[in-house]
């Protein structure tokens, strides 16, 4: 079975094909492949990724990260479909970009972490509540001094995002 790595959605419990469960030992081929969680038709499912695949996502997440991937030229993964757009989507992203420490990633190949996804799907929809997100984790208590990258990025995205 072909494989462009193994947290394709031809192993993902969102998957239909996959009756719910993750892995490739669970995939019926006499079901077509559809994500449960974005109503998106999967054409080819083992060479198809997002960020809410259980090996990403070790808790499962059914609120659409990002979006979803294709297996490109030279093994890079290219853009295919965009993450859906509704408050629940974004309130879920604000979420990741203020804890990135609830929210593990299991999977640290291939595309950026969860966290750094919010951050560019939130600024892809143009969602100014990124950046008081971002000032948010600046300013906690537990971090003595934010870090100046920390700092650049949210300065970067106000002036990127201002009106």
């Amino acid at each position: 079975m072909p494989n462009g790595g193994s947290d394709c959605c031809g192993s993902c419990w969102f998957n239909r094909s996959n009756g719910g469960k993750r892995g490739t030992v669970n995939f019926n081929r006499n079901i077509p492949s559809h994500c449960e969680i974005r109503q998106l038709d999967i054409p080819n499912p083992f060479w198809t990724y997002c960020a809410n695949h259980p090996y990403r996502r070790i808790e499962r997440d059914p609120i659409p990260i990002g979006p979803v991937y294709v297996h490109g030229a030279d093994d890079t993964r290219e853009f295919w479909q965009p993450s859906p757009d509704t408050e629940e989507i974004r309130l879920h992203l604000l979420d990741l970009v203020r804890s990135p420490e609830k929210h593990p990633d299991g999977y640290p190949f291939y595309s950026p972490h969860p966290h750094m996804l919010a951050i560019e799907q939130l600024v892809d929809f143009g969602d100014l509540r990124v950046v008081e997100a971002l000032e948010d984790l600046a300013q906690r208590d537990e971090a003595e001094e934010a870090p100046s990258s920390l700092l650049e990025l949210i300065e970067t995205l106000r002036e990127k995002l201002s009106p």
